[in-house]
């Protein structure tokens, strides 16, 4: 482990803000550009070729062990040196666990580094401002490392940082990820425009809720959707999800945002939820995704995913 990566707690608050800074610049280099290697964005949304390799890493909440383990185990330095493999974080770094401040470093750092190898996407987590809610304990989190002094001017360069963050990737003709679910109201052919216009906060909150707050479910009662249990968002039935992959041209959906042990398996095997987080969820297990281009490429639906699934050991040693 890189010795930047190795000494969190002696973070100062100077190397935290200026690597919040560098990332948010690259963020809005890449919107302005519109490209990024192996693929190209339009606003929310990132388009990739089939990556060499890929690594999907879904919800850490803080827990910056899971997250130096699987560094280690995808021995990231070299992964990431080369542009053609890409490692996608599906939102949700912060809240709930111990290291937030360090787990939000870590994934900054990363992607000042190694810009055109890690993609960086957005979960409810990172919209408090949009959608407030009692768990949202990162002003604690920033207190408790660099005292309260900072408190106000750090979170809100992190709300810039998590505006800036991307909301959906497709991979060409395989994956469609998201943090959350699929948007329930959509017309054909119309969701890149969704996508385009979904972070502005007035006209198109419902769809940036939705993208970051729904579940997939089995839908009883006949229709598409119902209400979620959540305090935002719904829950998306079958059709929804055929639908959108239909019109996305892929072929599973890969999302994150619910505990589960490691992965689960949703919508007649179209939906695979995967989750990385440990230590504020101890009674569920851990796991990342890591396929060859190769691979990926033998996709048909998430069941064929499943060999492609590492979980984390039980008891994680210390980095």
């Amino acid at each position: 482990m890189n010795n930047n990566l190795q000494k969190l707690d002696f973070l100062n608050v100077y190397e935290f803000i200026e690597v919040i800074d560098s990332v948010i610049n690259i963020l809005q280099k890449e919107r302005i550009t519109g490209h990024i290697v192996g693929g190209k964005i339009n606003s929310g949304l990132i388009e990739l070729d089939i990556p060499k390799n890929l690594v999907i890493v879904g919800d850490l909440h803080g827990d910056l062990r899971s997250l130096q383990h699987i560094l280690k185990e995808i021995d990231y330095e070299n992964f990431l040196s080369n542009h053609n493999n890409k490692l996608i974080f599906l939102g949700d770094y912060v809240d709930r666990g111990n290291h937030s401040i360090g787990v939000l470093y870590t994934v900054c750092y990363l992607k000042r580094k190694y810009p055109n190898s890690v993609i960086l996407m957005r979960g409810n987590h990172e919209a408090h401002m949009e959608f407030p809610f009692s768990s949202h304990d990162l002003p604690l989190k920033i207190i408790e490392y660099f005292g309260d002094n900072y408190e106000k001017a750090i979170h809100s360069k992190i709300s810039t940082l998590f505006q800036s963050l991307y909301l959906v990737t497709i991979i060409q003709n395989k994956l469609l990820l998201v943090h959350g679910g699929l948007p329930t109201e959509i017309e054909y052919n119309d969701f890149k425009k969704l996508i385009e216009t979904a972070q502005s906060y007035n006209i198109h909150k419902k769809t940036l809720e939705e993208l970051l707050w729904n579940d997939p479910r089995t839908i009883q009662n006949g229709d598409n959707w119902e209400k979620s249990r959540r305090m935002y968002g719904k829950h998306f039935g079958i059709n929804i999800t055929k639908k959108w992959l239909t019109m996305s041209r892929t072929e599973v959906i890969v999302r994150g945002h619910e505990p589960c042990h490691g992965f689960k398996i949703d919508h007649d095997d179209k939906v695979i939820t995967l989750f990385s987080c440990k230590e504020a969820y101890p009674k569920f297990e851990a796991a990342h995704i890591f396929i060859s281009k190769k691979q990926l490429e033998t996709i048909h639906n998430a069941v064929d995913l499943v060999p492609f699934v590492r979980k984390l050991d039980c008891c994680i040693k210390n980095i």
